[in-house]
């Protein structure tokens, strides 16, 4: 029987028992307004606490659960803007990307995070709040736009939220109206008979402080609150909540684990000499890993292979225990 002497490449978290998960938490117990407790974290540590699943909460909460507004790293995106008909199909390169604000701007002096766009008469357009101001409302029908681009877009002389917009535009016709360049402003503009009507273009987004995609939240019932830009996220007795960035609260940062890399001499035998090690590696390498899961609750932990200097994986040995020189 021929023995093989390999060596294995094993990566991991230097983490310990309780199993480790892919971050960690520190509670900072010093009150500081969002912002500030965001630079302590990102010089210290990694950055604000970032939460992507239900896992990563848990281990949140077993530190902070008990605590009253604890700063977390979510925060509003200002800057993103969507439509409600989502498919991508109906959008020409940079045509969803097409704006026609009036010349103060998005907000329009409102600042809420959370807000829906409505064309004035003029054919501008600004920002109100979704679900307390009821406007009339231009839909757009796929259908009738197919057998006629002029009769795509419908106006409905009912006094609705965004949200109930919504809804009718999408139970009656297709969805609320985009408006993807000029031209198709100017023909809305002319249907007009009321001084604001909403459009299909909303901003309803948080991210996280390091940059990640929000995955996930757990709000606390009512939150969050419609509130001004300024407003960040904070843990209150283990549920989120909006408040001002201005105040000054404890805060939870986060870092990643370090890495470690370790060299494992591994003798492998074969009972036929005929087999190839070399093409079987993958393989041989796949089982490795699966029989240190069974063993190794850690999901942090990777193998691999160490390419020797001759560029073969493996070292054969001979009978007396010593490796064959080529």
């Amino acid at each position: 029987m021929d023995r093989a002497l390999v060596m294995v490449t094993v990566l991991s978290g230097l983490c310990f028992l309780p199993p480790c998960v892919s971050r960690f938490y520190i509670l900072v117990q010093t009150s500081k307004a969002w912002t500030d407790a965001q630079s302590y974290c990102r010089s210290v540590y990694t950055d604000l606490a970032v939460v992507q699943n239900k896992q990563q909460l848990a281990e949140l909460n077993r530190l902070i659960g008990g605590s009253q507004y604890v700063w977390i790293g979510l925060q509003p995106d200002i800057e993103s803007w969507r439509w409600s008909l989502e498919n991508q199909d109906y959008y020409g390169a940079g045509q969803a990307d097409f704006r026609n604000w009036q010349a103060i701007g998005p907000n329009g002096g409102l600042g809420y995070y959370r807000v829906c766009v409505e064309m004035l008469s003029t054919g501008e357009w600004q920002t109100a709040q979704c679900n307390t101001n009821n406007f009339h409302f231009m839909c757009y029908n796929g259908s009738a736009a197919a057998q006629d681009p002029s009769s795509g877009f419908i106006l409905v002389n009912q006094l609705k939220t965004w949200m109930d917009a919504q809804t009718y535009c999408r139970l009656h016709h297709t969805d609320l109206a985009s408006v993807r360049n000029q031209a198709e402003n100017e023909r809305v503009r002319l249907m007009l008979q009321y001084p604001y009507t909403w459009i299909g273009l909303y901003r309803d987004s948080w991210k996280w402080s390091d940059g990640s995609p929000v995955s996930f939240t757990d709000w606390n019932s009512g939150a969050p609150t419609a509130t001004v830009t300024d407003t960040c996220v904070a843990s209150n007795y283990g549920k989120w909540t909006n408040r001002g960035c201005s105040f000054k609260h404890h805060f939870a940062c986060f870092a990643e684990p370090a890495v470690r890399k370790q060299l494992v001499h591994v003798e492998l035998e074969k009972t036929d000499s005929s087999v190839d090690m070399e093409e079987l590696k993958d393989i041989l390498l796949q089982q490795l890993s699966h029989r240190l899961d069974e063993h190794i609750l850690d999901d942090e932990v990777s193998l691999g292979w160490v390419e020797r200097p001759d560029g073969d994986t493996f070292q054969k040995k001979n009978t007396d225990g010593q490796e064959e020189k080529k």
